[in-house]
C-alpha cells in the first residue's frame, strides 16, 4: 500500500497506470484499502445450511478409515456415531469434491423373484453352505440367514459336510428360536436334500423350499451373505480349525451387531430382528434435525460477521 501511494507522488501518474505498472488489479488495490488487515479472510458462506468446514473434514476422514463402504453406508454409520449428521446427498458431494468416492459396475438385477414377502422375523430362513479353506483343507461353513432381518440366527463351522450334521444345525436354529416355524430355502445340494433333514422338516412341521436349478439368485440372501463373509475376512480364517472358529464368530457378531446393511435401511440385522426400526429411523431424523439447526446458526454468525 506505501509502495503504491509512493510511486503515484513521485511520479505523478494516475491511479490505474500506477496499479498496472505494479501489476496489481484495480478490484485487489481497493478492496485492500476497505480493510483493516490485508490477511485473506475465510470465505463466507453462502447458504445457511451449507456443510460447515468441520463437518467437511469429519466426513473426509472418516471415508479415509472406511475405504470399502459405499457413500450410503457411510452416511448413516456417521449418524450412528454422532460423527457428521448430514444427508446422503451431501456425503456424495463432499467424496465426490475430495475425490474420495469408491465406484463400481453394478451387476444386473436378477429376474427372479418370490411371490411370499416376509413381515416379521422368522417366517423365512435361507441357507447354504460355504467352503472355508484352512491349513490345506476345506472346513463346511453352514448358516441360516433370515430373510425379513438378514439376521444369522444360526451358524456351524463342520468338518465333514453330511445330512446329519445339518439336521443336527437346524434342530439347534430352531431350539434357540423358540416357537419358530420358518419357511426353509436351500438349493439342491445333498446336504439339504436326504432323510435327516427331511425327518427334522417333518418333526417341526417346516415348509421345505428348494430353489429352481442352477439359479443361485433364487438363494441370493444367503449367497451374498456368503460373499460378505469372503470379502470381510479376505478369505483368510487362520492356521487351524480353532482360530477358523474365532474368526468366524467375530464375523458373525460383527454382521449381526455392527455392520448396517442396504437393504434394511443402513440398520444393523439386530436391529430388525430384536429392536424397533422405526424407533431408529426417528433418532436418526431427530440428530440429523438438530445438526441442520445448529449450522444455520454457525452460517447465520458467520454472514453476519462478514457482512
Amino acid at each position: 500500500m506505501a509502495i503504491v501511494v509512493q510511486t503515484k507522488q513521485r511520479s505523478g501518474w494516475t491511479m490505474e497506470r500506477t496499479l498496472s505498472a505494479l501489476g496489481v488489479p484495480r478490484s485487489v488495490y481497493y478492496a485492500w484499502r476497505n480493510r483493516e488487515q490485508l490477511q485473506d479472510r475465510p470465505g463466507v458462506p453462502q447458504r445457511v445450511y451449507m456443510v460447515l468446514p468441520e463437518e467437511r473434514a469429519a466426513i473426509c476422514a472418516f471415508a479415509l478409515k472406511h475405504a470399502k463402504i459405499g457413500y450410503r453406508k457411510l452416511t448413516w454409520m456417521m449418524v450412528d456415531a454422532d460423527v457428521a449428521c448430514v444427508g446422503e446427498s451431501t456425503v456424495y458431494r463432499v467424496l465426490n469434491e475430495a475425490d474420495l468416492l469408491s465406484r463400481w459396475k453394478r451387476s444386473e438385477r436378477s429376474s427372479g423373484e418370490y411371490h411370499f414377502r416376509p413381515n416379521a422375523p422368522n417366517q423365512q430362513w435361507h441357507t447354504d453352505v460355504m467352503y472355508v479353506w484352512v491349513a490345506a483343507r476345506f472346513y463346511f461353513l453352514l448358516s441360516f440367514v433370515d430373510a425379513y432381518s438378514r439376521y444369522v440366527v444360526c451358524h456351524k463351522l463342520m468338518l465333514s459336510l453330511t445330512g446329519e450334521q445339518v439336521a443336527n444345525a437346524l434342530e439347534e436354529a430352531l431350539a434357540a428360536n423358540s416357537g419358530a416355524k420358518p419357511r426353509v430355502v436351500h438349493d439342491h445340494g445333498s446336504e439339504f436334500v436326504n432323510r435327516d433333514v427331511a425327518a427334522v422338516m417333518k418333526a417341526h412341521d417346516l415348509l421345505d423350499i428348494k430353489t429352481r436349478p442352477r439359479h443361485p439368485e433364487s438363494n441370493g440372501i444367503v449367497e451374498r451373505f456368503n460373499g460378505t463373509v469372503r470379502d470381510e475376512s479376505d478369505d483368510n480364517y487362520g492356521k487351524n480349525y480353532l482360530e477358523a472358529q474365532t474368526i468366524v464368530e467375530r464375523l458373525m457378531k460383527q454382521y449381526n451387531e455392527e455392520r448396517l446393511h442396504a437393504a434394511l435401511g443402513y440398520m444393523t440385522p439386530a436391529t430388525w430382528h430384536f429392536a424397533d426400526p422405526e424407533q431408529v429411523r426417528l433418532e436418526r431424523a431427530t440428530r440429523i434435525a438438530a445438526a441442520r439447526t445448529h449450522r444455520k446458526t454457525i452460517n447465520q454468525q458467520r454472514l453476519k460477521e462478514a457482512a
